[in-house]
């Protein structure tokens, strides 16, 4: 028997998964049944019986930064992790919903996760939109977030994206129509032939379209694309947790005079107090009051 060595998954196709070692190769392996469910991303041991015998995974490391949404008995199931950047893709056409944005930027401060806003397709700009995207990315910035306008289809449009992503990984998320399929494309133009050699090297992933995929990109980074996302929600937040994942209003809470302030009628209120000089924009003040139903 070989000593365990280090893997990472990066697809779980049910009984088995396909595990990339330290040189690049793709293998088959099966997990022990002790384990946990194994997601894209996951850091595993795996060790081999023998030169002829199989690829088993026999121990799950520590996970960092876990992409989860909650399952129908209410209970989280990953969909992916050690995610640095949770990217929320937001376009003028279908429309900019900062509602949605919100939303996603409070559960990946709740997971640990940093956001990544994306503000695509700006080639449909005109100069007043084009003012008002920047002007919310100014914002989001404020606060600490990466945010870029990008363009898929232009020369050098879509470069501010590919600079942000250096050393990260992340997962992409957004409504439909905001062109996310199109970001993957641009970022992995060989797509299909990283699916096909993943199939030709384990025998699996003949059923691609519900399987989520860790992709290394040239940038340094890596993008986990994952369908599961389609059914990522944060509906089930509390108000508390709500309160959380918003990181100005949060900074700023420290200052009121409740520690259970909500920030809306309390008096001494250091939230609608910045909301009043400036340094927390209203409209998020305005999502913070929408989300958490007050």
């Amino acid at each position: 028997m070989t000593l365990p060595e280090h893997y990472r998954v990066i697809a779980n196709f049910g009984a088995a998964v396909a595990a990339l070692d330290s040189a690049g190769q793709v293998h088959q392996a099966v997990p022990l049944t002790k384990l946990p469910q194994l997601v894209a991303g996951d850091k595993v041991l795996c060790e081999k019986e023998g030169e002829t015998a199989g690829l088993r995974v026999v121990s799950l490391l520590e996970r960092d930064g876990v992409l989860s949404r909650i399952d129908r008995r209410g209970q989280p199931k990953p969909l992916a992790a050690n995610v640095s950047h949770l990217a929320i893709v937001s376009a003028s056409k279908p429309g900019l919903d900062t509602l949605l944005i919100d939303q996603f930027c409070i559960a990946a401060e709740l997971a640990g996760i940093d956001a990544m806003v994306v503000i695509n397709k700006s080639d449909l700009l005109d100069d007043e939109q084009h003012r008002q995207c920047v002007d919310m990315l100014d914002v989001y910035q404020a606060i600490g977030y990466s945010a870029v306008l990008i363009d898929t289809k232009t020369e050098g449009k879509f470069e501010p994206l590919l600079d942000a992503l250096s050393g990260k990984t992340l997962v992409l998320v957004g409504a439909s129509g905001v062109g996310k399929s199109s970001i993957v494309k641009r970022l992995l133009p060989d797509l299909d032939v990283r699916v096909g050699a993943i199939s030709e090297a384990t025998g699996l992933g003949s059923h691609t379209t519900s399987v989520t995929y860790w992709y290394e990109l040239g940038s340094g980074g890596s993008i986990i694309d994952s369908p599961g996302v389609r059914q990522f929600s944060v509906s089930h937040l509390s108000a508390h947790d709500v309160r959380r994942g918003y990181r100005e209003l949060a900074d700023a809470a420290v200052h009121c005079k409740f520690s259970d302030c909500l920030h809306v009628v309390e008096p001494d209120c250091a939230v609608k107090q910045g909301v009043k000089d400036g340094s927390i924009a209203q409209w998020r003040y305005d999502n913070y009051r929408k989300l958490a139903e007050l």
